[in-house]
């Protein structure tokens, strides 16, 4: 600015506030020994507001980013904490409980899944049946037990050397829920660093290197010769783009979607959150194909076919008494999936998993709960289908028992990939 227009500036502010403290004092003369008695709490006060407005003007912008962060996720339902979105679905299962006289039929829906596949279950079991039933279609997988760490790396490279597994592959814990500690192995490092961590029983599983991953909800009355599709859900892993100036924390940050989820992102990233990206480098920011983990889920109706539909039938009817669930699958070519052909079964989860297209941002707050309303309608109908035929669902202290059990383990768990 120059000195002219400063000083100028200077000289009429000055002007204006001095007359102004005098006009007060002349308005309000005998009001002036009372001020003075006050003149330190105006002092503090004075201070007060000056220090708010200094911190407003240095974290200000941090703030309103915050408080804009919080206002997106709260109007985008699908970014919601599980105690917000799920009472509802809570409630409706509590009648369709009274309604059935169990609360418990869930846990019988599929009667070769520990607890129907609510919790517990376990990945091994589930897998190693499909590859015996599907082995065309499934990858394969092996279990590594407890036990010291050494005995568990060698383990591995036994189990890798034997089935010609080479890296990356995967390593997760044999129970657990919405993709916790799925773990893409590089190199050796990366194993005795999992193996320190996760020290429960794992699943060891050939890596799908497919760029494409669908989950496939499909249900089957007792009975029934042939199934349903309850929904079928694209999932698309995000990536951020490098410009060569940005970093990947920075880049995260601006990203309309990724920033609202940005603090699971940053943890994964770690350290390597402040790398600058090359001009043009993509940068995934998830591997696991779970909402929660940060994929981004798609409504994958237009995949839906007889043909695919047939497949699904003969896998699932080689499953000695499964009946619902969701097939996570890796595939190249959507007409491919559409056929029938050349996919990869990575898991199966059973009865509570969901139909997890209702994530579609473009999707109604209403229709994912007309969707998850009807999928317990339609598992607690299979359940009441097995009791008829005389099986008898575990107690709830039992489902419990288990639930604790799991929440202990998964205290240990690293962030998925």
């Amino acid at each position: 600015m120059p000195v002219s227009l400063f000083s100028a500036i200077t000289a009429v502010t000055a002007f204006l506030w001095t007359m102004l403290v005098f006009a007060l004092i002349h308005l309000a003369p005998v009001r002036t020994q009372r001020a003075t008695r006050q003149l330190p709490i105006a002092v503090l006060l004075g201070m007060t507001v000056f220090a708010a407005l200094y911190a407003w003007r240095i974290w200000g912008t941090a703030i309103r980013a915050q408080f804009r962060k919080s206002f997106d996720r709260f109007t985008k339902w699908e970014f919601w904490p599980a105690w917000i979105f799920y009472p509802p679905v809570a409630a409706y299962c509590f009648w369709l409980g009274m309604r059935y006289r169990s609360f418990g039929l869930p846990a019988i829906a599929n009667l070769n899944q520990k607890n129907g596949g609510i919790i517990g279950e376990s990945k091994i079991g589930i897998l190693q049946e499909l590859v015996q039933s599907a082995p065309e279609s499934t990858a394969d997988a092996y279990l590594v037990p407890e036990g010291p760490l050494e005995d568990r790396i060698a383990r591995i490279n036994q189990l890798c050397a034997r089935h010609g597994i080479g890296t990356p592959f995967v390593l997760k814990p044999n129970t657990a829920q919405r993709g916790a500690a799925f773990k893409k192995i590089q190199n050796d490092r990366e194993i005795e660093k999992y193996l320190s961590r996760v020290t429960v029983p794992l699943v060891l599983q050939r890596y799908v290197a497919a760029p494409k991953e669908a989950g496939i909800f499909y249900y089957r009355f007792p009975g029934e010769s042939r199934g349903h599709f309850l929904g079928i859900t694209r999932k698309e892993f995000p990536y951020i783009t490098g410009d060569g100036v940005h970093t990947i924390r920075e880049l995260i940050e601006v990203d309309e979607r990724a920033r609202l989820i940005a603090s699971t992102y940053l943890q994964r990233f770690g350290a390597q959150a402040e790398r600058v990206p090359q001009a043009g480098e993509r940068v995934r920011l998830v591997e696991a194909g779970n909402h929660c983990q940060g994929c981004e889920f798609r409504d994958g109706s237009d995949l839906c076919t007889t043909e695919l539909l047939d497949a699904f039938d003969a896998i699932s009817q080689g499953l000695d008494g499964f009946y619902v669930g969701r097939f996570d699958v890796r595939y190249s070519d959507d007409n491919d999936l559409r056929e029938g052909k050349h996919f990869q079964i990575i898991e199966l989860n059973g009865a509570a998993s969901e139909a997890t297209h209702i994530y579609d941002s473009r999707n109604s707050l209403w229709s994912a709960y007309r969707t998850l309303f009807r999928q317990w309608r339609i598992i607690y109908a299979i359940g009441a289908a097995n009791r008829r035929k005389g099986f008898r669902p575990p107690s709830p202290y039992a489902v419990w028992r288990d639930w604790r059990e799991f929440t202990a383990q998964a205290c240990e768990f690293p962030l998925a990939d």
